[in-house]
């Protein structure tokens, strides 16, 4: 079967009769093995489908069942409108209605099928009698032809008062006349209706004969020539009329499509400068219920599972409330699992009160709109615009996905450099302490019986040192891993916080007999929620720091305090201190503030890490700040015992 088809178009109406006209649609495009296209163009200015208007969605809901695709315009040419998009969709058949009763009484116009025959050119066109006129909304329409009357009235009546001035000082005939023109020109203006206008045009001319022409108060003429003149304001007063009424639907037409395509750029501009998803879906949903005018909902997919909606309401008005949605999300569902719009006006579950479809980049679903519709649907250029915007959010979506993905890898990367550098690292600064204590200790094997005691005991005080730094350097790495995959639980519990730190200067570096340690706490019986081998570890690391960063005979001064229900610990020294530029990346991975070799060993910026990561484990805060004059303070804020 051959996918390329010809197209057959069938003009949708209000009338009863027109479901006879798509019924014959549908038998031709059977028959000629084409696609059917239904189109609706409404001559009348926008109106709400939610009030059901003659039988237009009977029609339209049987040219759906048929297969057709229906179209919805609004615009005043209703021929052209049809004859520009059977061209532009290359229609090879036009099916209309042609109703014999319908005269058109009071209007200039020749029906819509003589309008179509008229302006087709290489369309055959198939007219499908019928005999019933369209009546719809009878009070309204005659509620609106009063209102119009009245006003067309009122305007007259200013016009021949104006007249009278004129008249009463001498202006001649063609100033009164313009006056009438002018008032005419509001009529049609104010009413935006041809009949008014037509009236109003033979109204004017009667009323200038009646008041200013002799013999005045009275219909009959003198001067045959004013019979021309007459004809001529006729003529002029329909025409300025007809001008008016055309200017006002172009400018309103304009105004929408000015505003239109305002807030479609202003939307792409938007979606372009947001970075997040969350600022992308709120973007983008506020302009389509700007853009709509009506109520939407979003469904988020996160790993797989549909999240709570986000509500953007248009207006508090609205036929559709959280019930509806609640009881739709099975339609959300579906929408999600085949990737198709879905509910009113579609083929799957057209009574829901929403139309659903999904937000997607080719294969990628990000997520479900929703636009409440209730009785009433999209027209084909409100169809277009939520297309569009759908567009914007899923091409910023996947643009915004591309860029985690890249920012993950660059992660990736970094890690992987990172991982290199650590090995790089600690094969150089465990090469150092390892070849030390093979060195002492093939001296001790060859040579012990040639070394005095003092000698002995200053190769034993090598190998313990180099032998801790290396236990102490094994320690920190493997807490890193533990804490950063989350293999640690943390087993925390009030612990005295004098026992804690009585507990770590047991293990920290020997070389702290060089140095005066100063403790200083509060309250002896102060209580801290902690788990407490790591934070032994976390206070072991800062006094070690202190020790390698300061001189020897200097304080090294602990204190403990409780303050506004946490307790903080700070370590104190009189070192070289640390820069400021250097204060806020201590604390980051393989960073050391000072890479010059101490005691034949150079920091592989793990401790202060370790150190971070822990108290963040325990939902506490670390920082370092100046020790005045000299020197460091690393201050540990954890939360009080209870």
């Amino acid at each position: 079967m051959n996918d390329h088809k010809d197209f057959i178009l069938v003009c949708i109406s209000e009338s009863k009769s027109n479901s006879i006209v798509i019924r014959e649609a549908y038998e031709l495009s059977l028959k000629e093995n084409s696609k059917l296209i239904a189109l609706y163009v409404s001559d009348k200015d926008k109106f709400q489908l939610k009030k059901d208007k003659g039988f237009l969605h009977e029609n339209i809901n049987l040219a759906e069942r048929f297969g057709a695709r229906v179209e919805i315009i609004y615009d005043d040419d209703v021929a052209t409108q049809i004859i520009n998009f059977a061209k532009l969709y290359k229609v090879k058949k036009i099916v209309i209605g042609k109703n014999q009763d319908d005269n058109k009484l009071f209007s200039l116009n020749k029906s819509i099928y003589d309008q179509v025959i008229k302006k087709s050119d290489r369309i055959d066109i198939y007219a499908i009698s019928t005999n019933d006129k369209v009546v719809f909304n009878r009070f309204n329409e005659k509620n609106k032809f009063i209102i119009n009357s009245i006003i067309g009235i009122l305007i007259l009546l200013f016009c021949t008062l104006f007249g009278y001035l004129f008249y009463y000082y001498g202006y001649s005939d063609s100033n009164i006349i313009m006056i009438y023109i002018l008032g005419v020109f509001f009529i049609a203006l104010i009413t935006y209706d041809e009949l008014i206008s037509l009236i109003s045009s033979i109204i004017c001319v009667l009323a200038f004969n009646y008041y200013f022409t002799q013999p005045t108060l009275s219909l009959s003429v003198y001067n045959h020539d004013y019979i021309m003149t007459f004809i001529v304001l006729l003529f002029v007063s329909f025409s300025t009329s007809r001008l008016a009424s055309h200017i006002r639907k172009n400018a309103e037409n304009s105004s929408n499509m000015i505003y239109i395509t305002k807030l479609l750029l202003e939307t792409n501009q938007l979606l372009q400068t947001k970075i997040s998803k969350d600022e992308i879906i709120e973007t983008g949903c506020n302009q389509l219920s700007n853009l709509l005018k009506r109520n939407i909902i979003y469904y988020d997919l996160k790993n797989g599972n549909i999240q709570k909606p986000l509500v953007f309401k248009a207006t508090e008005d609205s036929e559709c409330n959280e019930e509806d949605y609640l009881e739709e999300e099975e339609i959300v569902k579906w929408v999600f699992m085949n990737n198709k719009n879905a509910g009113a006006t579609t083929d799957y579950l057209p009574d829901a009160k929403f139309l659903y479809y999904s937000i997607r980049y080719n294969t990628n679903v990000y997520g479900v709109v929703g636009i409440c519709l209730g009785k009433d649907r999209l027209d084909s250029v409100e169809n277009k615009i939520l297309l569009a915007i759908l567009g914007d959010i899923s091409l910023a979506l996947e643009k915004e996905k591309i860029l985690e993905d890249k920012n993950e890898a660059n992660l990736k990367i970094k890690d992987e450099q990172l991982k290199t550098n650590l090995l790089r690292s600690i094969s150089h600064d465990l090469r150092t302490p390892l070849t030390t204590i093979y060195g002492n200790s093939d001296i001790l094997i060859n040579n012990y019986s040639n070394l005095t005691d003092s000698m002995k005991l200053d190769l034993y005080k090598d190998i313990y040192d180099d032998s801790q730094w290396l236990l102490n350097l094994i320690e920190n790495l493997l807490s890193v891993t533990r804490v950063e995959d989350g293999k640690t639980k943390l087993k925390i519990e009030p612990q005295m916080v004098e026992e804690v730190i009585d507990e770590s200067l047991k293990h920290v570096n020997r070389d702290i007999k060089n140095h005066k340690i100063k403790i200083e706490i509060e309250d002896e019986y102060l209580m801290a929620d902690m788990d407490v081998r790591l934070m032994i570890q976390v206070i072991i690391n800062l006094i070690d720091n202190a020790i390698k960063y300061s001189d020897d005979g200097t304080y090294i001064t602990i204190k403990a305090y409780k303050e506004n229900e946490k307790v903080v610990i700070k370590v104190m020294d009189n070192g070289q201190g640390i820069k400021d530029n250097d204060k806020e990346k201590i604390f980051q991975k393989f960073y050391s503030s000072n890479n010059k070799i101490i005691d034949s060993k150079r920091s592989i910026g793990l401790g202060l890490y370790l150190c971070k990561i822990i108290v963040d484990a325990h939902e506490g805060s670390i920082k370092v700040e100046d020790n005045k004059p000299k020197g460091s303070i690393f201050t540990i804020t954890l939360k009080a015992s209870n």
